[in-house]
């Protein structure tokens, strides 16, 4: 069997160029013998259409462009797309074939539903739609997941798989399968190492899912930007033994072609070596695809931002020239003394032509004619002004350098923070600002293009508390992303902050800046989401007046033991009647929902009090039918600053 995987780029609901796109891909792969197409989640709507999955001529014009490939495509293929025959939106996987596209999901629903007369096939297939649309409704996710299935091609068997939790039915041989196609909805994230895809090999990911399944993988990603998700590329086909058996490079489209004999037991005869996992270079290259594709699927000229002579400002203007060139990228300087020097040089040594100094002292003077005297807040918002307006007379794309911890908790004060802010893109806002430096160092390293005066001025957020944490700026500022990780990604209490190096103090006026500043988040910019949780995914109401305070573990271990009781007492909760003996021990099995009797000491309650949040988190988890955090070896498996 010859598997092929399309790795490409493409612009979701330009339909015609996307399926003339995918077409060529398909006459390259018959040409070369393949039996099956592979090709990524988000090519032909994107990972996620929003709104436009319930409207009806958006939904109608995806069903023609399945139809056209169809048409043109002469090898069997499968195509993730986004339908809304369950009356929500719902991922699925057309097995495009002989001139037809099958949904996935109806072909697995008619096996479910068995053989019958129209009446009972088409009353159950009703049932079903419902059942998941009622499903959908419960869920809140803006494109449900069809569930894992398993097709004939050529006499193989061949898994259908969205996500890496997919795999799990695989490989608890709930289905089996000769090859399993994996075609992640989800974009590359610095906190999973495994979304990189075959970079992640390298370091053994992938491995133990081929060998449990017992099955090839054949492992397809996209490589673009789609909104906020960036797609690293990076496809591959494994042995079920765990040899690479084909890899394609990251960040760039291409047809991957490989043989795969499902009754080979191995080794392979020449196995591919899997490319080094690079955590500071795959962030770096997710930013500027990001900001790439932004620019051109959006239509626009170039961009413009500002070079302050900081760090975050240089790392956000060498990753735009990397992105679309220094001939489409428009600065606006505006800094003083050192700073100007450092941000003259750096523009020459990206060889921006197009820029424009903007005068400190004439922006003070605007300032104080506003009534600002020369506050820093009203100057910056005046230059956020003049970003926009150029931004909107060139049709450029207007970048921030704000990062994640920029985001968190400002600059300093917060009177401090622009009053006024442009419609802007940050390549680096879900990025905190330890890893831009590392990944600002990296790029360096490449090509020296950013000054040692701008890697240098890191601007730690001030009024925190960090001064008497560490000693150098750099440690400074790994003590607060350090601790914003902890409270963003990981959600973690005052309690379970208070090792910091901050001291109670210093954590109470982070937390209390990061709430401070929630509504002034919501006003932008729109940014890549590269990590585990983003700012985004972790808001709060903005009037919610809520502050968080060390936990009581005497009220934590009477949750505790509350909880124990509900579970445990038969009036809590409906009754499930019981199911027949187990036929290996002869005792009774509860059936499923049945409490089961136990109960918990006060000993033991309070010893599980201080870890509550975690414990109902962990039970939310469960609930969700989501894999457990711990389950990958730990909170972050992986991650640009999961070493802190």
């Amino acid at each position: 069997m010859k598997i092929a995987i399309a790795q490409m780029n493409s612009t979701p609901g330009a339909f015609d160029a996307t399926v003339s796109s995918m077409a060529a891909y398909g006459r390259r792969a018959e040409e070369l013998g393949a039996d099956l197409l592979v090709f990524g989640a988000p090519v032909l709507m994107g990972p996620d259409p929003m709104g436009l999955a319930a409207n009806e001529a958006y939904l109608l014009d995806a069903t023609r462009a399945l139809g056209a490939l169809a048409e043109q495509v002469g090898v069997p293929a499968l195509v993730p797309y986004t339908s809304n025959i369950t009356g929500a939106p719902t991922y699925d996987v057309a097995y495009v074939r002989d001139g037809a596209a099958v949904p996935i999901s109806l072909t697995s629903m008619l096996d479910a539903i068995g053989p019958g007369s129209v009446d009972a096939v088409a009353r159950g297939i009703r049932e079903r739609l419902d059942a998941d649309a009622r499903l959908g409704d419960a869920g809140g996710q803006a494109a449900r997941l069809i569930d894992p299935a398993v097709i004939e091609v050529g006499g193989a068997h061949v898994g259908v798989a969205l996500s890496l939790g997919d795999l799990d039915a695989f490989c608890a041989g709930d289905l089996d399968a000769d090859v399993i196609c994996l075609m992640p909805v989800d974009g590359y994230d610095t906190d999973d190492e495994m979304t990189s895809l075959a970079p992640a090999v390298s370091d053994g990911c992938f491995v133990p899912e081929a060998a449990d399944a017992d099955a090839w993988l054949a492992v397809a990603g996209a490589s673009g930007a789609y909104e906020d998700m960036v797609y690293c590329g990076g496809s591959f086909v494994m042995a079920p033994w765990g040899e690479l058996a084909a890899a394609a490079s990251s960040f760039a489209e291409e047809l991957l072609v490989c043989d795969v004999d499902v009754r080979s037991e191995g080794p392979l005869a020449e196995p591919v070596a899997p490319p080094a996992y690079d955590r500071a270079t795959l962030l770096w290259r997710s930013a500027a695809t990001s900001v790439r594709d932004q620019v051109n699927k959006r239509g626009l000229s170039g961009v413009a931002l500002v070079v302050d002579g900081s760090l975050a400002s240089a790392a956000t203007a060498a990753v735009a020239v990397d992105a679309v060139g220094p001939l489409r990228v428009h600065a606006l300087v505006w800094a003083e003394e050192d700073a100007l020097a450092d941000a003259r040089e750096l523009v020459r040594n990206l060889r921006i032509r197009d820029v424009d100094e903007l005068s400190a002292r004439g922006l003070e003077a605007a300032a104080e004619a506003l009534g600002g005297d020369g506050e820093e807040g009203v100057v910056s918002s005046l230059v956020e002004t003049r970003l926009g307006t150029l931004a909107a007379a060139g049709e450029l794309l207007a970048l921030s350098c704000a990062d994640k911890t920029m985001l968190a908790v400002g600059t300093g004060a917060l009177a401090a923070t622009p009053v006024v802010r442009a419609c802007t893109f940050a390549p680096f806002g879900d990025v905190y600002r330890s890893d831009v430096a590392a990944a600002a160092r990296k790029r360096n390293a490449v090509s020296p293009v950013i000054p040692a005066g701008c890697l240098a001025r890191l601007r730690v957020p001030t009024g925190l508390g960090l001064e008497q944490a560490a000693q150098t700026d750099e440690l400074r500022l790994s003590e607060l992303d350090a601790l914003l990780l902890l409270r963003i990604e990981r959600g973690a209490g005052v309690g379970e902050l208070a090792g910091s190096r901050l001291g109670e103090q210093g954590v109470a006026l982070v937390l209390e800046r990061l709430r401070a500043l929630e509504a002034w988040r919501r006003q932008g910019p729109a940014y890549p989401v590269v990590s585990a949780r983003s700012l985004g995914e972790a808001q709060r109401p903005a009037m919610d007046a809520w502050k968080d305070r060390p936990t009581d573990e005497a009220a934590a271990s009477r949750l505790v033991s509350s909880v124990a009781d509900v579970i445990s007492q038969p009036r809590q909760r409906p009754m499930r009647p019981t199911q027949k003996a187990s036929a290996a021990t002869g005792a009774q099995v509860p059936a499923p929902g049945m409490p089961v009797s136990f109960s918990i000491s006060p000993e033991t309650a309070g010893q599980m009090a201080p870890r509550i949040s975690e414990l109902m988190g962990y039970l939310k988890e469960l609930s969700d039918g989501r894999r457990l955090r711990g389950e990958q070896g730990g909170t972050w498996p992986g991650g640009m600053f999961s070493d802190n």
